[in-house]
């Protein structure tokens, strides 16, 4: 990647914590349908692909910038200390649900209006799931991991 496309990058990083923050203040307030928007912010982060010639090509911001990067395990799942790659943090199940944290930011964005809607109940969360409460425990730890990164870098 070049230097150029890197800061591009960095800028819609920048832009996806920023909304991440956003959201969460309005979820404070009350607003608890911001987590659609955060979800979406996530998927840009940390699941992003594309099909070329029959592959999947990540395009996910926090992969293309920082490939070597580590994220704090769900308190539920890991010791407070154990720090994970980016695949295996996404593979990491959610204590509730039966679900990975890839498998839920995707089908918060894919099914229940993150970017799409669909109504049939294939592959939907359990009923009464804490959906927004979920993707701000997980929007919190990518704040304050990719913001103290990206400030880092910025010095």
């Amino acid at each position: 990647m070049t230097g150029q496309e890197r800061h591009r990058l960095k800028g819609y990083a920048r832009d996806a914590i920023h909304i991440l923050e956003q959201s969460q203040a309005l979820y404070a307030q009350g607003q608890t349908y911001f987590y659609r928007v955060a979800a979406a912010q996530l998927r840009l982060l940390f699941c992003d692909t594309v099909r070329r010639h029959g592959r999947m090509i990540p395009l996910a911001l926090a992969v293309r910038l920082w490939p070597g990067l580590e994220l704090p395990g769900l308190p539920r799942n890991q010791a407070e200390s154990d720090r994970l790659g980016i695949e295996e943090w996404l593979a990491q199940p959610l204590p509730e649900g039966g679900v990975t944290v890839k498998q839920f930011i995707r089908c918060i964005c894919d099914q229940d209006g993150g970017a799409h809607v669909d109504i049939r109940k294939h592959g939907h969360l359990p009923e009464g799931f804490p959906s927004a409460e979920w993707i701000f425990t997980l929007s919190g730890i990518v704040v304050a991991e990719l913001g103290s990164r990206l400030a880092e870098e910025d010095r």
